[in-house]
């Protein structure tokens, strides 16, 4: 049963519909799996912190008012980040952190660019858990 507190589903499920963006679109924006999306809205997952920055971005609301920590979503209602820059910071840093040249970042898919974050989360959830 669900609680009269405002979830991140919530939240999410009002952002889909107020940015008029599929979950193909949505997904695609934040470098995440449709079926990720899909499970962020029916509740059965909850995003990392770098998927709610990127929503918090790419609706252009606060990542508190998406969590349910606020009701005021954003002093604009213009989207802080446009859509397509989202995309362009997440793939500057893979670049980046791999020195890889822009062909080569461009030959990457966003589904191989989604495992390397995955990666690179693991690897730090494991460094951390070898320091305990």
């Amino acid at each position: 049963m669900k609680n009269s507190s405002t979830t991140f589903t919530d939240r999410f499920e009002e952002e889909m519909k107020r940015s008029g963006l599929s979950k193909a679109t949505i997904a695609d924006k934040i470098g995440v799996s449709k079926s990720t999306i899909t499970r962020y809205a029916d509740g059965s997952m909850g995003p990392n912190a770098s998927s709610i920055a990127k929503l918090s971005l790419l609706f252009g609301c606060s990542a508190d008012y998406l969590l349910g920590l606020t009701s005021k979503r954003n002093s604009s209602a213009d989207p802080i980040m446009k859509e397509s820059d989202v995309h362009y910071e997440a793939d500057e840093s893979i670049r980046k952190l791999l020195k890889l040249t822009d062909e080569e970042l461009e030959s990457l898919s966003r589904k191989q660019i989604e495992e390397i974050y995955a990666f690179i989360e693991f690897q730090v959830e494991r460094s951390k858990k070898a320091a305990e």
